[in-house]
């Protein structure tokens, strides 16, 4: 007759939460993929979180307030920019999606920022909070 033995392990369980601030002139600009994008030194993202764990990005609006919410990324945001001439007069409306996405390895996260058609303001994106969720 045979015996079956089987192991019990007590798993831990750990959660940690980041709030990862991109400020506006912080924004970098890569000129071969035409996107702006940040990267942010994550020392907790380890070799085994990297491999075992679940990281996510979210970008929140509102932050510290009671309205803040959060986009899990990707996110693509549909917007507009109106073309006015000399006299402020609207000629042109442009339409345009921004796509903020992220990628990460041991150590890192970095935020990307691209807008359709390659079509950008002539300053960097605005100011943005993301919340990065470390589940391992």
């Amino acid at each position: 007759m045979a015996l079956a033995l089987t192991s019990c392990e007590k798993q831990e369980y750990h959660a940690r939460t980041f709030d990862l601030v991109v400020m506006q002139p912080d924004w970098k600009w890569d000129s071969d993929t035409k996107q702006f994008y940040y990267s942010f030194n994550v020392p907790y993202i380890t070799r085994d979180v990297y491999n075992f764990g679940t990281i996510t990005v979210s970008r929140e609006f509102n932050n510290g307030t009671a309205d803040a919410y959060q986009v899990a990324l990707p996110m693509s945001t549909y917007l507009y920019d109106e073309i006015v001439d000399e006299n402020d007069s609207v000629i042109n409306t442009v339409y345009y999606t921004q796509h903020i996405d992220y990628r990460f390895g041991v150590g890192y996260v970095d935020i990307q920022l691209t807008n359709s058609d390659y079509y950008y303001e002539e300053q960097n994106p605005e100011s943005m909070v993301f919340r990065l969720q470390l589940v391992y």
